[in-house]
């Protein structure tokens, strides 16, 4: 009866242990993710999901696929490390009046600024100006001197309630969900932090 009990309370430990190391959030509203014109993406708790992407949120972490790409990322309150398809992910984070995102992710250069009112810059080869609307945000975005105007993007307000590295990973994600064509430019050095946003050739001023 005493190694029944004994063996129980470890059981119990054990469980309690494991309970302790994992953060899931599970059930609640699904929050629509980027644009379906790359493709249709669901937050719901601590789940991404698409038809090619399966991504799990697990404290300061998020693994899994994108696009059916291997995802591996981990975050602290100021930087963000990892891998996304096999190429090094860095970026750097920043959080004051607004907030910075700059570095690199799967190969692509990434140099973001939110504010109260804006989100732009860069990820890839495409510059972005866009502003806060209901569930996300509407702007413009060049990419390869291509102008889009009248972009739409989902981003709903509960996610920006979300930790600053787990937020700045679906922000950036977002973006290249939206890029219908995911061609990484390999390189690992340190962007600055953006001013100013270029759009179609000229640098678009955006206030703060």
């Amino acid at each position: 009866m005493s190694r029944l009990l004994l063996l129980s309370g470890f059981m119990l430990l054990g469980a309690g242990c494991a309970g302790s190391h994992s953060n899931f959030r599970t059930g609640g509203p699904a929050y629509p993710l980027g644009q379906p014109a790359g493709e249709p993406m669901l937050v719901q708790g601590s789940y991404v999901t698409g038809p090619a992407s399966s991504l799990v949120i697990d404290n300061d972490a998020i693994r899994g696929r994108f696009r059916d790409r291997p995802v591996s990322l981990a975050w602290t309150w100021q930087e963000v490390t990892g891998s996304v398809d096999a190429r090094g992910t860095y970026l750097e984070l920043a959080e004051g009046d607004d907030t910075r995102v700059w570095g690199s992710f799967g190969g692509m250069p990434v140099d973001l600024t939110l504010d109260k009112e804006w989100l732009y810059g860069n990820v890839g080869g495409c510059g972005y100006v866009l502003r806060r609307a209901e569930d996300g945000f509407v702007g413009r975005r060049s990419c390869g001197g291509s102008l889009e105007g009248d972009l739409r993007v989902d981003f709903p307000e509960p996610l920006m309630e979300r930790p600053l590295g787990e937020r700045a990973s679906l922000m950036t994600l977002m973006l290249v969900n939206f890029t219908s064509t995911y061609s990484p430019v390999m390189s690992l050095a340190r962007f600055a932090r953006p001013r100013n946003a270029s759009v179609d050739g000229s640098v678009t001023q955006v206030s703060p």
